[in-house]
């Protein structure tokens, strides 16, 4: 267990929050060019940057939400029952918004696209497990496919952090998880069809949204954590900023090379890559929290990441005639892609805003509650 984590009570770590705003505000860039269909036109030189921003934010979150668990569990070891609180905790972070938002998407699709999600759909979107069924991985809350994701991980989370103590504990678990993942994309891709687990159509979708392939990209950010606390913070202010420009510049020259795809595929693919790469910004910005980047507001902007990243897909597509009036009398296409862009996130915030602040946080109080016996006590004193 990293002792610098032990000694010291939990505090909130401020450019983690900072790095969701970034992640998802990239994953809105991205999604606002490939919703509409068309695809809102963007000018070729940009194009590389903008249209890989979905699956690029979503690996930066990946990272940070093992870094981020690490680093909650180790801080809160000494409560009496640490792993039922993780469940509780991390049930009423996600489940709250995400039922909401499930209620809302099938009223929409049985009003507006006379779709009816039957109840066997319903049930295993709201088990929250729906990644270990091939016909519904996508989940019909759009976007939703990364709740499926990251609920199996925490379900697996205690055990990989009760097992899991040291960098050279999380590097084993880095190759294990890379090797798990290339098993899992070879018989997906060779026998999914055959072994009668996956019909033709399933394939692309179990492959790209299965939950092995993004295990690599979770555990860099286990090794990120234990090189943090173990190896870096300990290092003096000086040397701590320093290290923290240059991974920052890795980072940056690292991901101009990803963007031109000559190496997205190469040795372990995209995602893995990926999640190398986003591991050197988050070691970076821990050290160097430059203020410009790391602030009061944008740590906000991280706190309501969860409820952009669910409602912008629906809001992109359902402004999508403005984007259109908006790119017929602006003069280039640039021009037309920021003032759509600029006018989905002035939307987006304040329904962000009402969202965490009535949905999340009341989810998450219910579930403090759960956990300090009080609702049971409240309860009780009712009857």
């Amino acid at each position: 267990m990293s002792k610098a984590a032990m000694t010291k009570p939990f505090i909130r770590l401020d450019f983690l929050d900072v790095l969701r705003f970034f992640a998802i505000l990239y994953v809105v860039i991205s999604h606002l060019v490939l919703i509409p269909q068309p695809n809102l036109a963007i000018p070729d030189w940009i194009a590389p940057f903008l249209i890989n921003g979905g699956d690029a934010g979503v690996s930066l979150f990946f990272v940070l939400s093992a870094f981020s668990l690490s680093y909650s569990m180790n801080a809160r070891v000494n409560e009496s029952s640490p792993t039922r609180s993780f469940y509780i905790r991390r049930f009423f972070r996600i489940a709250p918004l995400f039922y909401f938002l499930m209620v809302l998407y099938w009223i929409r699709d049985a009003a507006v696209f006379h779709v009816l999600h039957p109840v066997s759909e319903v049930l295993v979107n709201a088990s929250l497990l729906f990644n270990l069924v091939p016909s519904c991985i996508t989940g019909f809350v759009w976007a939703s496919w990364t709740i499926g994701v990251i609920a199996l991980l925490y379900l697996i989370f205690p055990f990989i952090h009760r097992y899991v103590r040291n960098l050279y504990g999380a590097l084993g678990l880095f190759v294990a998880s890379v090797l798990m993942a290339w098993g899992w994309s070879y018989f997906v891709k060779n026998f999914g069809v055959s072994t009668g687990y996956l019909t033709p159509d399933d394939i692309s979708f179990v492959w790209g949204f299965g939950f092995l392939q993004h295990l690599p990209v979770f555990v860099c950010g286990v090794v990120v954590y234990h090189l943090f606390f173990d190896y870096l913070i300990k290092m003096n202010q000086k040397s701590r900023q320093l290290y923290g420009i240059i991974l920052i510049i890795a980072f940056i020259l690292f991901y101009g090379v990803l963007l031109t795809e000559s190496m997205q595929n190469i040795l372990w693919g995209k995602k893995i890559l990926h999640g190398i790469c986003f591991s050197l910004l988050v070691m970076g910005l821990g050290l160097k929290p430059f203020d410009f980047l790391v602030n009061s507001r944008t740590a906000y902007l991280g706190k309501i990441s969860y409820s952009m990243y669910l409602f912008h897909p629906l809001l992109i597509f359902t402004i999508i005639p403005v984007y259109r009036w908006i790119y017929n009398t602006v003069p280039t296409n640039l021009a037309g892609y920021l003032t759509s862009l600029l006018i989905i996130l002035v939307i987006l915030a304040p329904i962000s805003m009402i969202s965490y602040r009535y949905i999340e946080r009341t989810g998450m109080a219910l579930g403090e509650k759960i956990i300090s016996g009080k609702l049971h006590v409240q309860t009780y004193n009712q009857r």
